[in-house]
């Protein structure tokens, strides 16, 4: 049985926590109602509800996830209806403008 040498160890360990930093990172600054904008021109309310519930999809009103996970989500959706959205369609600070409207909506 071998082991694994102490950079190896060492290299392993820096890509985890830069996975873990990355993940938390906050979101760039975002104005909510420049994210409702894009909400409508992408036309997400169609599934998701014009306020972000109330659709066929699942709920996103108050969003329960950090930025980078969202973008994740957007780049590459696991849902088989919604399509992905590459930054040529969706940039990061217009993903930054939409995450805000939807942390700012309130499930009734």
């Amino acid at each position: 049985m071998s082991t694994a040498s102490p950079v190896k160890i060492a290299g392993i360990g820096i890509s985890l926590l830069a996975i873990i930093i990355i993940g938390a990172c906050a979101a760039p600054p975002g104005d909510p109602e420049t994210g409702k904008k894009w909400y409508t021109m992408h036309n997400c309310g169609s599934c998701h509800g014009p306020n972000g519930y109330d659709g066929k999809a699942v709920s996103i009103a108050g969003l329960d996830m950090g930025f980078g996970s969202f973008v994740r989500k957007l780049r590459k959706t696991d849902a088989s209806i919604m399509p992905p959205f590459p930054e040529s369609k969706i940039s990061e600070q217009d993903a930054a403008e939409i995450y805000a409207y939807l942390k700012s909506l309130k499930e009734p």
